[in-house]
């Protein structure tokens, strides 16, 4: 039984798991070895400083303790304390973020609730801007509506990164470990593109970002934005140039991202398989071939459509990627995996075939995109 109690204690908030310890003697040590901390500004603090006092109380007997920390959680809403929450929230990102990961934690979850649409304090309202985190043993980091940076190099084993209405301007987004990312409803910024160097990134999701990665710039930005086209820097692609198997996924909206960065010409010379999904449409699968063309060692791709779909999304455009003839003998099978075989597919398929892809490699899959 006491070997359960620090687990179901770790689902409990952190200051009520802390109170455990004046049920009994043998209960006092239990919270300082659950394996999860769930730390919300929910209790009887009466204000910020309160909290933050409690937080660095907790993290630095934690850190003191025997057992490791497999998980961190910070949950703060701006209903907590008033305005101040504002003080909170700093304190927890500048302060108590990286004691928590001075823990050893694997798994850190930072959430910022902004319920009032008068109050937007994440982009404006911070003073300085938030530093790197460092760990040595971090492996997954979930946050959600914050402002952060993106250099993870002092990070070497993160392999898992979520953000979700999160703010930064960073001018790198820097990871050598990162596997896999998935960026919601995020902001980047406004005035320079995010370079982007993930070698190992295997799956990508990209949803409903804002910034510099609106496909209707200001002038001053679109006119950088052909600059470097026209130099031959690839932003985004240029940071995946190493990665074997990639899964690039985007809303329809978001295409502009990868095709502008397609315009430079990248290469991905240790690629083996891809996935894509709806985004490839555009421009008569022009993304599609460009990968097969300069992936010398591409031998599947997978490409998913969702069923909110119909043959005109199969956009037209001039094809500049494409330079002549090529050979596709590399490539073992383009699979299709969809809900409905109709005009679209029999278009997709005419593309392929005039672009020296052998039908007989394509297979279709009426199945769950899902899956």
């Amino acid at each position: 039984m006491d070997d359960v109690l620090p687990i179901v204690i770790s689902f409990l908030p952190a200051h009520e798991a802390v109170r455990t310890c004046v049920l009994s003697p043998r209960w006092r040590h239990f919270w300082t070895s659950a394996p999860g901390l769930r730390i919300t500004a929910v209790g009887d603090f009466g204000s910020a400083d309160k909290f933050n006092q409690f937080v660095d109380r907790l993290l630095f007997l934690r850190r003191h303790s025997d057992c490791p920390l497999e998980s961190c959680e910070f949950d703060l809403d701006d209903r907590e304390f008033g305005f101040n929450s504002i003080s909170s929230f700093q304190h927890v990102y500048r302060w108590s973020l990286q004691s928590a990961l001075d823990c050893n934690v694997r798994v850190l979850r930072c959430s910022f609730t902004d319920t009032n649409p008068n109050f937007r304090m994440l982009p404006e309202q911070l003073s300085e801007y938030p530093e790197p985190l460092l760990s040595q043993h971090l492996t997954g980091l979930e946050l959600h509506c914050i402002r952060c940076a993106l250099d993870f190099s002092g990070c070497p084993v993160l392999v898992d990164l979520k953000m979700e209405q999160c703010v930064t301007h960073a001018a790198e987004m820097l990871s050598p470990s990162l596997r896999q990312l998935s960026m919601v409803c995020c902001e980047l910024s406004m005035w320079h593109r995010t370079q982007v160097t993930l070698p190992n990134l295997v799956r990508l999701e990209l949803i409903n970002c804002a910034g510099c990665l609106d496909d209707d710039p200001c002038f001053g930005c679109h006119f950088h934005f052909e600059f470097i086209a026209q130099r031959g820097s690839s932003y985004f692609f240029q940071g995946l140039s190493r990665a074997k198997h990639l899964e690039l996924l985007a809303s329809y909206n978001d295409a502009f991202i990868f095709q502008r960065d397609l315009k430079c010409r990248p290469t991905f010379p240790m690629l083996k398989t891809l996935i894509l999904n709806d985004w490839c449409l555009h421009a008569d699968l022009s993304a599609v071939i460009h990968f097969i063309q300069h992936s010398p060692n591409l031998e599947k791709v997978t490409l998913k459509f969702a069923e909110e779909f119909d043959s005109s999304m199969v956009t037209e455009g001039d094809n500049s990627l494409l330079e002549g003839t090529f050979s596709s003998d590399h490539l073992k099978m383009v699979e299709i995996k969809c809900l409905k075989v109709d005009g679209r597919i029999n278009k997709i398929l005419k593309i392929l075939s005039a672009c020296g892809i052998s039908l007989e490699k394509v297979n279709i899959r009426q199945a769950n995109t899902s899956s």
